[in-house]
């Protein structure tokens, strides 16, 4: 199924069946075997780590009512991720090149081949890959056992407004002062608020929709910058490197960076340009028009007790003033109304 809440489950059967289902893919993957082995490796660690961060931002989004066993959680999580990066890494240096640099030639060619030397020797040791699915596997079972969910969007509210405050505060640092790590600070929110916007997919399809496009937007963005740093820093490893051929990739690095950051900046101030507690309370009327839409379809589905006609439920956008359409920030032609 979807990596989503859906309104034919509870919000608890809905939690485990996801992290199931994104822990087992990524288990599978990293104990697979066979295929040309550096080029099916990088394939199946890509996977795994996709699915880590879907679980990771699963499990961050719930924090509220999975209680102590949180901070467990996430940290056989990060732990795997971390066993994972040195492949992620050398594969990264190689990959930002070739965009780079597309048809390389004399002592760029070098580079190239050097980078993807280093990329095929880290990617060919698979010791770590099972470890990170030792930890995948403990995570796993003990989400079968996670505590029942069933506080609704109390649970939800907590975990969604601290990942679109910390998103949030950290694009102003990363601005304020841009270094590498404060932007690759801020793309980790990035991901995070993507990922609860697609889980929250369902609360009103069209614009969750059209905001984690968004979201994806700046997350590409910023990932591309990261992975310049990443080059950088397998640059600087290699000083035997022809210092021209270094100089003149570095310097490619620098402008593209530059243009990555300013279209994030352009996005950014799109998709942050609401106070936290205004954005959370949006996503609550979503979420309350949602779940209401159920209730009254069950209720219909039985017999009308004699009395007067219940009043309709208030329209967001009447009951409160300073309710916000999406689509000032995103599209101008986005409907303001679920």
């Amino acid at each position: 199924m979807a990596y989503r809440l859906s309104r034919g489950e509870s919000m608890h059967q809905a939690a485990v069946r996801i992290a199931d289902e994104e822990l087992s893919q990524a288990i599978e993957r990293l104990r697979s075997t066979g295929g040309s082995q550096q080029a099916d490796t990088h394939t199946r660690v890509h996977a795994a780590r996709k699915a880590i961060k879907r679980t990771r931002a699963l499990v961050r989004l719930l924090r509220e009512g999975l209680g102590a066993g949180f901070h467990r959680d996430n940290l056989d999580l990060r732990d795997a991720a971390r066993r994972l990066a040195e492949r992620r890494d050398a594969a990264v240096a190689a990959d930002a090149f070739a965009r780079l640099v597309p048809e390389p030639a004399g002592d760029l060619a070098a580079i190239r081949e050097r980078l993807a030397a280093v990329r095929d020797e880290v990617v060919a040791a698979d010791a770590a890959l099972a470890a990170a699915a030792a930890d995948l596997a403990r995570v796993r079972s003990r989400s079968a056992d996670w505590p029942p969910l069933d506080r609704g969007w109390s649970i939800l509210e907590p975990g969604l407004k601290t990942s679109y405050k910390q998103g949030r505060r950290a694009m102003r640092t990363a601005f304020a002062d841009p270094t590498p790590a404060a932007f690759h600070a801020w793309r980790k929110r990035v991901k995070d608020l993507w990922y609860h916007t697609q889980l929250l997919h369902n609360v009103w399809k069209g614009v969750q929709s059209a905001w984690a496009e968004a979201l994806e937007d700046l997350s590409d963005a910023l990932g591309d910058d990261h992975d310049l740093e990443v080059l950088r820093a397998a640059l600087a490893a290699h000083p035997d490197l022809d210092p021209d051929a270094r100089r003149d990739v570095l310097a490619r690095a620098e402008a593209r960076s530059a243009e990555l950051r300013a279209a994030a900046w352009t996005l950014g101030q799109r998709l942050y340009a609401e106070r936290p507690r205004r954005y959370v309370a949006r996503i609550r009327r979503y979420w309350e028009t949602w779940r209401d839409h159920e209730r009254r379809t069950a209720a219909a589905a039985r017999p009308a007790a004699p009395g007067p006609a219940p009043p309709p439920s208030a329209d967001p956008l009447q009951a409160d003033p300073e309710f916000i359409c999406p689509g000032d920030h995103i599209s101008s032609d986005m409907p303001c109304r679920p």
